[in-house]
């Protein structure tokens, strides 16, 4: 497994992810997020339905285990400006309100250049 986190060379380059066109753009990017009740190891059943384990997390903010599809997730961050780009508008299905966060950390699978988890990191107004 490799963890990037401000590392440009690990896993697929921020400008393209495999699938998923580049396409930032300047308006706020909006990502649902369902909550996650499988953890641990049984997360590579979801991994394999096309399904992200993802954490949010921050200062006023308790960790969540969430999930999203793939390309869903893909796509939303591609268009804030890959890993390191803009913040986005996170918010939880059935929950109200939403939260501005940025995907602090994704990591790949070296293998086959899935991704395996994200974490999202909320950030200050």
């Amino acid at each position: 497994m490799i963890c990037a986190r401000n590392v440009s060379h690990a896993g697929p380059s921020s400008d393209s992810y495999p699938g998923v066109p580049h396409t930032m753009t300047t308006q706020a990017v909006s990502l649902e997020l369902e909550p996650r009740e499988t953890l641990g190891k049984k997360v590579k059943a979801l991994r394999r339905a096309g399904i992200v384990p993802v954490h949010l997390y921050g200062r006023d903010v308790e960790s969540r285990s969430l999930q999203c599809e793939v390309r869903t997730l893909l796509r939303a961050i591609s268009q804030a400006g890959g890993e390191y780009g803009q913040p986005l508008n996170v918010s939880v299905a059935g929950e109200s309100g939403a939260y501005t966060a940025e995907a602090s950390e994704i990591q790949w699978d070296p293998r086959n250049g899935d991704v395996l988890h994200v974490d999202f990191r909320t950030v200050s107004s």
